[in-house]
């Protein structure tokens, strides 16, 4: 498939990739291989599954020992027998004391070597986009950046579209006039769905506002339950109208408008400002989170591609092949999910393409403002946020705005020939 795609289109795709499996690898105070007293190492490498690695070394003359952890080590300034550092052997939260105050990019820099003494850097050891207040690296902040940006919109978006997809296939397929429903069932889903809505997040309220203060992971688990008992309160009311249906009266099935209370929900997500339900959901959480990012941008970003999924699967469910599905005796999940669906893949992998770039574009705007990510994450937002705190030092707002524009620039122009390609 991406062969397909044009050289000026395809190549950027292949350096986000590598930047987002890479970045550790690229930028990172941690060198490559180190040979230090006979032992030898690859920090960078190890520290992926072991970060507070740490290895203890016996001197056989002094009898001394040494304990080196490879994440605070400072490798560059130990005697070691042979090093190869990082293409970029700076990390972005390890700050450089010589070269701190807004060191710009071209000025001249210094740094320590192993006997203690202060020398002008080499071009290898250089900051080449300058540093900020503290002394950390602008380029391996930016490499960092990248690659932060690139999952959480990808997962985001990820978590966007499996919403979006489902309500805007369910409101497509059903339509107002072709989900039926027994009264019976009305009769008894309702009033489960009210008691288990209340059950579930009324009285377990104070368990998921206590599971929001200890973290993210601890009020998904909560949520998860919370959802878990609200399925099966409507499970349980549900069975309990079978008994119903020996009525006559009861057993009548009524025309349910899905498309209809799908579409005012979905107007309504529409109505209010994302920023300002993001503001919302995050005032909710104490603690900060890459994950907690992810999932308020997922919940806040699907109303595009909802409304485009149902308008494809309001042209897509009158094609014959799927009535002749539906002649055939085919359960209404076949035919949406492995039938119908797959028909409208194509028209909405490019609105991924723009999901992906709104995605990015709201967590730089998130990491800007200082919402929901960790003070000690990495991101384009965040680089910016410091740049506007010293508009002097411009290489802190240039070099990171620049990468925000040229990722939104490539997504919406791959998003573009993908539209063209498709009507072609």
């Amino acid at each position: 498939m991406l062969k397909r795609i044009p050289g000026s289109l395809r190549w950027p795709v292949y350096f986000l990739l590598f930047i987002s499996l890479t970045a550790n690898f690229i930028a990172s105070d941690q060198p490559w291989f180190v040979s230090y007293k006979g032992n030898y190492w690859f920090p960078a490498f190890s520290s992926i599954l072991y970060p507070t690695r740490s290895e203890t070394i016996s001197d056989e003359q002094s009898g001394n020992a040494e304990t080196i952890q490879f994440d605070i080590a400072v490798w560059r300034e130990m005697q070691t027998d042979f090093l190869i550092p990082a293409p970029i052997p700076w990390s972005p939260n390890r700050p450089d004391k010589l070269n701190r105050d807004y060191c710009g990019p071209g000025t001249e820099q210094f740094t320590k070597d192993a006997s203690g003494t202060i020398r002008p850097a080499t071009f290898f050891e250089k900051h080449h986009l300058g540093t900020d207040q503290l002394g950390n690296d602008l380029l391996s902040g930016i490499i960092h950046g990248i690659s932060a940006s690139v999952k959480i919109g990808f997962f985001a978006a990820l978590i966007a579209a499996l919403i979006g997809i489902s309500l805007g296939a369910f409101a497509g397929y059903f339509g107002n006039d072709r989900l039926k429903i027994a009264r019976s069932t009305l009769l008894f889903g309702i009033p489960g769905l009210v008691f288990g809505v209340f059950w579930a997040f009324q009285v377990r309220s104070f368990a998921i506002s206590d599971a929001m203060a200890e973290g993210f992971f601890q009020f998904t688990a909560a949520f998860f339950w919370s959802c878990l008992l609200l399925i099966g309160t409507m499970i349980c009311f549900i069975g309990c109208s079978r008994f119903l249906r020996r009525i006559k009266w009861f057993e009548k099935a009524l025309v349910f408008p899905i498309d209809h209370f799908i579409q005012r929900f979905t107007e309504t997500f529409i109505a209010i400002p994302k920023l300002l339900l993001i503001f919302i959901f995050a005032a909710l959480f104490r603690e900060r989170s890459i994950y907690l990012v992810i999932l308020l941008i997922g919940l806040t970003h699907w109303t595009g591609i909802a409304r485009l999924t149902r308008a494809e699967m309001f042209r897509t469910r009158d094609l014959p092949f799927v009535e002749a599905g539906r002649a055939t005796g085919y359960s209404w999940y076949r035919l949406v999910f492995k039938h119908a669906l797959p028909v409208t893949m194509g028209v909405l992998f490019i609105e991924m393409a723009f999901l992906v770039a709104g995605s990015i574009l709201a967590e730089s705007s998130l990491s800007y403002l200082g919402i929901g990510m960790p003070a000690d994450a990495v991101t384009l937002g965040g680089l910016l946020r410091k740049g506007h705190a010293q508009p002097d030092a411009w290489w802190m707002i240039v070099f990171p705005g620049a990468c925000i524009f040229l990722i939104l620039v490539w997504l919406i122009s791959l998003a573009e020939w993908a539209r063209k390609a498709q009507r072609i």
